[in-house]
């Protein structure tokens, strides 16, 4: 394996860094209408998304969702985009860890390792897809409050959940 060289730093110098200064500021002031609309359009497109699931009935309504959740019914599907893109929580009937013919791993190590894509693409097509068996839990940030765990990402006991990346894109 051929070696990789590291790169050296560039210096810029007190007059290339001045003339780098406005060039920030404007990237700075910039970025934060980018954010606003881009975390706008992101919201309209799972606003149709909703709109589109509970058209197909395939939406469960906070209260179900709950009664099912605290008599142990089903799992919890958690379907993470990235970090900071929206999650989608959707509701099965079926305890996915008993029918996944697939080892199960946490969500980063799906979301890193591509020996984990039949995984991500199972789950999807049994559960999440348009095709899918899964419901998209109805339920506002107050009421997904209420079922979090003491650890970020985490569900409070007695939930059983799956943390799931979507599919990777095909080229």
């Amino acid at each position: 394996m051929p070696s990789v060289k590291p790169r050296k730093p560039v210096k810029v110098g007190r007059v290339g860094g001045v003339l780098l200064l406005p060039l920030l500021l404007v990237g700075g002031v910039l970025s934060i209408p980018y954010t606003m609309v881009r975390r706008r359009l992101k919201s309209r497109r799972e606003r149709r998304f909703a709109n589109a699931m509970k058209a197909d009935g395939r939406i469960i309504e906070w209260e179900r969702f709950m009664t099912e959740i605290d008599a142990g019914h089903g799992t919890l599907i958690v379907e993470r985009f990235s970090f900071k893109d929206p999650v989608r929580l959707w509701w099965t009937r079926e305890d996915v860890y008993e029918v996944c013919p697939y080892p199960l791993v946490d969500w980063l190590t799906m979301a890193r390792e591509t020996s984990f894509d039949a995984v991500r693409d199972w789950c999807h097509s049994k559960y999440t897809s348009n095709t899918g068996s899964a419901s998209l839990v109805d339920g506002n940030q107050e009421q997904w409050r209420t079922i979090r765990g003491s650890s970020p990402l985490s569900f409070r006991d007695g939930i059983r959940y799956l943390e799931v990346p979507p599919p990777r894109r095909s080229c």
